[in-house]
């Protein structure tokens, strides 16, 4: 079985974690994605001292630390790791197609903020041709 979970290291991305951890067997493959957005699409200000090749390096630190503590919540699985760039949502829509199953942790945000500011699990379960696992 070959697993892309989506992670950024928040409490519901790690509670997915020790789940997969507990659940699927050690053959199963898992593939560990962050996905950063560009910051000029929050704050259309930031354009001015946006520097995309700083962004990218910052954000692939920035990574690191969000799959070693999702590791640790794995349990030490081996597993495949994955920086992008982009729209949380688009680009596990695109990923997907080369797994048979999403896992992403569910995010307790606010629903004012869920209903401005969508949330990529509810993007995934409407859009998705393989299956979601929301943890």
């Amino acid at each position: 079985m070959r697993i892309l979970f989506a992670t950024d290291a928040s409490d519901g991305a790690l509670s997915a974690a020790r789940y997969v951890a507990k659940v699927f067997p050690l053959d199963a493959e898992i593939t560990l994605v962050n996905v950063l957005r560009n910051p000029v699409e929050y704050f259309p200000d930031a354009a001015v001292a946006y520097n995309p090749d700083i962004w990218r390096q910052e954000g692939m630190k920035f990574s690191q630390g969000v799959f070693q503590t999702t590791r640790e919540a794995l349990g030490g699985r081996a597993v495949k790791e994955i920086f992008r760039e982009g729209v949380p949502h688009q680009v596990l829509l695109d990923m997907s197609r080369d797994y048979d199953l999403v896992v992403v942790g569910k995010r307790r945000k606010p629903s004012l903020s869920r209903l401005v500011l969508g949330s990529v699990s509810q993007s995934l379960a409407h859009n998705l041709q393989v299956p979601l696992l929301i943890v």
